[in-house]
């Protein structure tokens, strides 16, 4: 219950140590959720994400949790585009590839559970805590094209490669679509939706499912309003739940750093919205896993 569609262990790592994330595992593991995947955002990440997963379930205590632990991690791989990344894309691109394949062939324990190419896309949102300290003022408009670029090739290899794909998108959605109607691969999930109706329309009609993080929970009251509705809209069969931790902490918690045990708290949101329990809503987005990433 209570699968998480995308979170970032690393980053949540990244001022701690494997003890803390063996914590993490272990309580995320007493709900006995479907599935839980971890996100990549550099080329040749997989293997070091995969290590650091092994040593904290290495360092869980009950052997039932660990048992557990190991059967709901899943792996994406993908590049969050920055300066180096969007001037150096081909070379990225390749390196990208390369990582998947010898990492899908290999005998890892982990090699069949990497199910997506992601997360990739655009981003223009310069106050995002995702991109803190990043410097904003190189993206003129041949740096935009670039990134726009990086973005098309990724959507390339899911489809040379036949995988599915998480997409991030803000305050990028012209750039994003564009990519889209080139490409034409139309198979995976525009992650932490954040844009209207409209724009929601135009994914759902290529046929694209949709995945929410904790911020549908703390927008102003207009906002809220026309979350609330979206949450509501998606078809059941196209909607998936995140925390994207560590960022994102869904109310009571915001501004706090987040991690995938706040999961809850963004399923009993949606379901509310939804008007189903949050049983049946986790129920859905475990089938729409399988049937989208097995």
């Amino acid at each position: 219950m209570y699968s998480d569609f995308l979170f970032n262990f690393t980053q949540m790592l990244r001022d701690s140590n494997a003890d803390y994330g063996a914590e993490i595992l272990s309580e995320m593991t007493q709900s006995k959720p479907f599935f839980a995947l971890d996100c990549g955002i550099k080329a040749d990440d997989i293997w070091q994400r995969v290590e650091n997963i092994k040593e904290c379930i290495s360092l869980i205590d009950d052997d039932n949790a660990k048992k557990i632990a190991s059967q709901m991690i899943y792996f994406s791989a993908g590049i969050m585009g920055d300066l180096d990344s969007v001037e150096n894309r081909y070379e990225y691109i390749e390196n990208l590839e390369d990582s998947i394949t010898s990492f899908k062939d290999s005998d890892d324990e982990f090699a069949n559970r990497l199910v997506a190419l992601g997360t990739c896309g655009i981003d223009h949102d310069w106050d995002s805590v995702e991109y803190e300290g990043r410097e904003h003022d190189y993206f003129d408009n041949q740096t935009v094209s670039e990134e726009r670029d990086l973005f098309a090739l990724h959507m390339a290899l899911a489809k040379k490669l036949n995988l599915p794909v998480i997409v991030h998108s803000r305050k990028g959605f012209n750039e994003t679509s564009d990519v889209l109607k080139a490409i034409k691969w139309n198979k995976g999930v525009i992650h932490g939706y954040s844009y209207s109706k409209s724009e929601l329309d135009f994914f759902l009609d290529l046929g694209w499912s949709i995945s929410f993080s904790g911020a549908v929970t703390y927008s102003g009251k207009k906002a809220a309003q026309n979350m609330a509705e979206l949450v509501a809209y998606v078809p059941k069969d196209r909607l998936f739940i995140e925390t994207d931790s560590p960022y994102y902490a869904p109310v009571p918690l915001k501004n706090t750093s987040n991690t995938p045990n706040n999961i809850h708290y963004i399923y009993e949101y949606i379901a509310s919205k939804r008007n189903v329990s949050s049983a049946k809503l986790s129920a859905a987005i475990d089938e729409n896993f399988k049937k989208l990433f097995l």
